[in-house]
């Protein structure tokens, strides 16, 4: 029954909530309250949920729970009322159990803010989670530390170290398999939480369908592997390669052309249009001087960048910029069925670094550079699932992206799941467990240091790109 399963849940987060710290916020009383009221409709519609609990990002207003989005302007805030997000899935029969950590307003893809202890990864505690799967990264932490099947939260950037799906600025699921991904975009199906036109199905069609149809077939797909002009770790590179093969049905998969994708017109994308929305969206809390003094500082500097004299010039170059992308990437999947790209240049770093500073050789002169990877899915309005692909040599997981055209959701779950099949990976990590290796990894772990490496970053970004 559904009170069963979220005693289920309550009792594995007890177990290991205190070592992950994925789940800062729960909401038992209220959940077995709307398990006492769940009445199954007499025609359920595809998706229906039944009871299923789920989580939902810290982002997500529910209403009568704590929201604070990973800032400590609202540490104490407690939402009047359910968003968007929230009101469908409850509408379809899930059970909200809790809310996920976050960075400060999602910006960044580690969970780390000034409220709750950061999130780390199930694989190693002493790592961050980076470079899994890709919906929402702070799910894949809790679903792969054995708890719940589902949850919901938001990427406008791409998120490296998360899930099995993500699509553009939305809040989109993620599942411990692809399967559940589907499932859950089938209870979210209609354009109210989207900030775009929901890609039709045929009649009768479902995404759940899709998957299920994916994991049963026989025949691969035809396939491009890039590593979008970054450099990977060589054993990364090498079990992507190896995945993006067996979903090609044994075939190598073709490397994508230089030329094919502007990549530097894919960055400057998302790095002014990022800059233009966070200026946007932050002006009047910026307006506060205790509001601007909490922010921390790389949400500062997106919001500095977008506050250039030239930053007006460059958004509008940008989003023309974005036309020919898309010109480009519809020419590439006239060839190919998907693209394969690392989710990551290297997987798993430490815990206590913000963000590498430098990964496989290449510095960062920003938060962002070591995502590229990931954001650029994001840029080109391709549905992307990230999924596990395999092991490195010291235990940390790898990831690998499977992007398609536009409006492919369904294609992409399909391939996604046949693909997980011919991998037969571990969907959890049974105990929570420490590694043994030093990563080293070199980055500010500190709101001081982190300042300081973003200084003039701003005038550096505008004089590149203008």
């Amino acid at each position: 029954t559904p009170s069963e399963l979220i005693d289920v849940v309550e009792r594995r987060l007890a177990e290991v909530e205190d070592l992950v710290h994925a789940t800062p916020i729960t909401c038992f009383d209220r959940a077995r309250a709307a398990a006492a009221k769940l009445q199954r409709p007499s025609s359920p519609p595809p998706g229906y949920l039944y009871g299923l609990p789920v989580l939902i990002k810290d982002s997500v207003p529910v209403a009568g729970v704590r929201w604070t989005e990973g800032s400590k302007i609202f540490e104490h805030r407690v939402a009047k009322e359910s968003g968007p997000t929230a009101k469908r899935l409850e509408e379809m029969g899930a059970i909200v159990v809790g809310k996920t950590n976050v960075p400060e307003f999602c910006a960044g893809s580690q969970s780390f803010n000034e409220i709750f202890p950061t999130t780390v990864t199930p694989w190693d505690l002493e790592q961050q989670q980076v470079a899994v799967v890709a919906v929402q990264q702070r799910h894949w932490r809790a679903a792969s530390a054995g708890w719940p099947r589902a949850a919901i939260g938001r990427a406008s950037g791409g998120d490296p170290s998360a899930p099995r799906l993500w699509v553009h600025g939305t809040n989109g699921p993620m599942g411990r398999c692809v399967r559940d991904v589907g499932l859950l975009m089938d209870a979210m199906a209609g354009n109210f939480t989207w900030s775009f036109d929901w890609p039709p199905l045929p009649a009768g069609e479902t995404y759940e369908a899709a998957a299920l149809r994916g994991a049963a077939a026989t025949s691969g797909w035809r396939v491009a592997f890039s590593t979008l002009g970054c450099t990977m770790r060589p054993e990364l590179e090498a079990l992507c390669r190896t995945a993006a093969k067996m979903l090609g049905g044994g075939v190598e998969a073709k490397d994508l052309p230089h030329s094919a994708i502007d990549l530097a017109a894919v960055e400057k994308a998302f790095l002014i249009l990022r800059g233009k929305t966070f200026a946007e969206t932050f002006q009047q809390t910026m307006a506060n001087p205790l509001a601007a003094e909490v922010i921390k500082p790389e949400i500062q500097w997106n919001i500095a960048l977008g506050q250039q004299p030239e930053a007006p010039a460059l958004a509008d170059a940008a989003q023309q910029d974005l036309s020919r992308l898309q010109d480009q990437v519809e020419a590439l999947f006239q060839q190919v069925d998907i693209l394969c790209v690392p989710t990551t240049r290297d997987a798993a770093f430490d815990a206590e670094v913000r963000y590498p500073v430098e990964q496989v050789g290449e510095a960062f002169s920003n938060y962002l550079g070591w995502m590229l990877p990931t954001f650029a899915g994001t840029v080109l309005l391709s549905p992307t699932v990230s999924l596990p692909v395999g092991f490195l040599p010291d235990g940390r997981p790898v990831g690998m992206q499977l992007l398609g055209p536009p409006g492919a959701d369904a294609k992409v779950l399909e391939a996604a799941a046949y693909l997980e099949v011919l991998l037969n990976l571990p969907t959890a990590c049974p105990e929570p467990r420490r590694g043994t290796v030093d990563l080293g990894t070199a980055g500010p772990r500190t709101k001081a240091e982190a300042k300081s490496h973003h200084e003039g970053e701003e005038r550096r970004i505008v004089q590149r790109f203008r």
